[in-house]
Formats: structure tokens, C-alpha cells, sequence
């Protein structure tokens, strides 16, 4: 598994470390509406950076070069900020 692989893992990791904290800011607000939605949000970006996990090593495994684990980079990359701003979101 090369650099570029890990990398996507570790950033695939935050991005469902992030998640996970949003969830549990969420979860005080579950039985509104708004609530409801926010958890919902939050749980299929979840699942999202699960699958990509599973993913990810699936094609590590599989033998995908830089070619596919490169631009892989840049959407892992934007899904850890992205979670990252919205548990910034749900602290308040």
C-alpha cells in the first residue's frame, strides 16, 4: 500500500472521527425537526466515509496505482474539511 493510499485512509478516518463528534453534539437535538435532519445528515456522511474506507482498501489491495489514489486525495481531502466544518458548526 503506497503514501498516497494511506493517506486517503487517514483522511477518510478524520472525516468519520469528525462525524462521529458531530453526531454526538446532534444528538441532544434528535427529537426536533431540525435535529432529525441534522442527524441524518450527518449519519449518511457517515456511512460515506465508511464505504470510502472500505473502498479504499479494496483498490489498495487490488493493485491501483497513483492514478486512481491520486485524485482520491483531493475528495478525501474536502470530505475531512467539510466534516470538520460542520462539527465546528455543531459545537455551538
Amino acid at each position: 500500500m503506497g503514501p498516497f493510499w494511506i493517506l486517503d485512509l487517514l483522511l477518510a478516518l478524520l472525516q468519520a472521527i469528525f462525524l462521529i463528534m458531530t453526531l454526538r453534539n446532534y444528538s441532544p437535538l434528535r427529537d426536533t425537526p431540525v435535529g432529525k435532519l441534522l442527524v441524518a445528515t450527518s449519519s449518511i456522511f457517515l456511512a460515506q466515509s465508511i464505504l470510502m474506507l472500505v473502498f479504499f482498501v479494496n483498490w489498495a489491495e487490488k493493485g491501483y496505482d497513483v492514478r486512481v489514489a491520486g485524485p482520491l486525495l483531493l475528495i478525501s481531502g474536502l470530505g475531512a474539511l467539510g466534516s470538520a466544518l460542520l462539527y465546528a458548526i455543531s459545537r455551538y
